[in-house]
């Protein structure tokens, strides 16, 4: 097999430039990258200490993986797509981490329950502080996000399965998770809406309902596609 100047067989991908695949797409799966924002890639650069060349080659690698699209003398930005693939994302999604907590209510240990509980406060403490008006969108914004990401990780861990975490994963690339915040647009009602739906699968899952915990994750993902396609309907091509 033919070999590059570093020794790797060609068309390789070196351990650099897939950390720096997998630092961009987590950027863009928490929302630190929104659609329609561009990518510097000498920032980003100098930012993470390396050149533009493996800056360059991961995000070929992200656009191969529609994860971002390059735009010829402009640059990279994440990929927004069509409204078909935002529903087909969120239906898989749903299945996968409707899965994935039926599993937890089996499988989950007490401390990973405590942290569950734990981001619920956190889900009811951004509704308070919303209600109060003590926070600015972009504090709430922070908030919710951090607990969204704990509560939905402690979940695909409890579940036990590498694979199903791994796939969800790469749907997160494609469609941020954090992507319905922008629908909540920290409305307390939509917010405490949010927190109920959090709380009630933390509580299936404590009672070691398996189905209940399932359907109420599938349910959860159906009202956030729902609120996200009904206020985007301007923002993702049919």
């Amino acid at each position: 097999m033919a070999q590059n100047g570093g020794g790797e067989p060609a068309g390789a991908t070196s351990p650099l430039v897939q950390q720096l695949v997998d630092t961009i797409a987590e950027r863009i799966s928490r929302g630190e990258y929104n659609f329609g924002t561009w990518i510097r890639q000498e920032s980003l650069a100098r930012e993470l200490g390396v050149s533009r060349m493996p800056i360059r080659e991961a995000l070929g690698q992200l656009q191969a993986l529609g994860v971002v699209e390059i735009v010829p003398n402009r640059g990279a930005r994440p990929r927004q797509p069509s409204l078909r693939e935002l529903t087909e994302v969120f239906e898989v999604r749903a299945l996968l981490e409707g899965h994935a907590a039926h599993e937890a209510a089996r499988l989950i240990t007490h401390s990973q329950l405590q942290v569950l509980y734990a981001a619920v406060d956190d889900f009811r403490a951004v509704v308070q502080a919303a209600l109060d008006g003590e926070a600015t969108p972009a504090e709430l914004r922070k908030r919710w996000v951090k607990a969204n990401s704990t509560f939905h990780d402690t979940i695909l861990d409890a579940g036990g399965n590498t694979q199903l975490t791994a796939t969800v994963s790469s749907l997160h690339h494609r469609i941020p998770r954090n992507l319905t915040w922008t629908a909540l647009d920290a409305d307390p009602r939509l917010l405490a809406e949010n927190a109920d739906a959090h709380a009630r699968i933390v509580e299936a899952i404590d009672r070691r309902d398996g189905d209940a915990a399932r359907d109420l994750m599938i349910e959860h993902s159906r009202r956030a596609r729902e609120l996200i396609t009904s206020r985007s309907q301007d923002t993702f091509t049919p």
